[in-house]
C-alpha cells in the first residue's frame, strides 16, 4: 500500500476476550482497527467509513454474520 495509510480492517465479533485479543493482534501488525460488536454497529460503522476489510463472527446477537453479510453486498 502506498503512503502512511494503514489498511483498515472492521472487527465484528460480540465475545469480549476474543475481540481484544484479535485487535491487539492486527494493531501490533501495523492495522487500523474499528470494532463493532455486533450486525447493527457494524452497519452504521460501514455506512461512515470504507474498509479494506470486514471480519465477521457467524455467531453474532440479533443478526448473525451471514445476514450481516447478506446486507452489506
Amino acid at each position: 500500500m502506498s503512503g502512511d495509510k494503514k489498511t483498515s480492517i472492521l472487527l465484528v465479533e460480540d465475545e469480549e476476550n476474543l475481540h481484544e485479543a484479535l485487535k491487539l493482534n492486527l494493531e501490533l501488525e501495523g492495522y487500523e482497527v474499528t470494532s463493532a460488536f455486533d450486525g447493527a454497529a457494524a452497519l452504521k460503522a460501514i455506512s461512515n467509513e470504507y474498509f479494506d476489510l470486514i471480519m465477521i463472527d457467524v455467531m453474532l446477537p440479533e443478526m448473525d454474520g451471514f445476514e450481516l453479510c447478506r446486507r452489506i453486498r
